[in-house]
């Protein structure tokens, strides 16, 4: 598990990103394992939900959670 500070602000989502932290289950890339990464950020929304491919996008009261999920390959690296 990795846990990384990254305090940067994209323009064009408007969105300050504070965090990420990642973590695998099992051996990435055999088929069986994955690699997870759950982001935190700030952005001016009170509500939004989004499903993704591997993920979801939850924003609730300027708060917005990211969360992913790899089978191909590891997050972060």
């Amino acid at each position: 598990m990795t846990f990384r500070r990254i305090f940067r602000y994209d323009p064009d989502n408007r969105l300050l990103r504070l965090f990420r932290v990642t973590w695998q289950r099992g051996t990435v890339g055999d088929g069986k394992g994955y690699s997870n990464k759950l982001t935190l950020g700030l952005r001016p929304r009170l509500f939004g939900f989004r499903r993704e491919y591997g993920g979801w996008l939850l924003t609730l009261f300027g708060l917005r959670l990211h969360y992913d999920r790899s089978y191909g390959g590891i997050h972060g690296v």
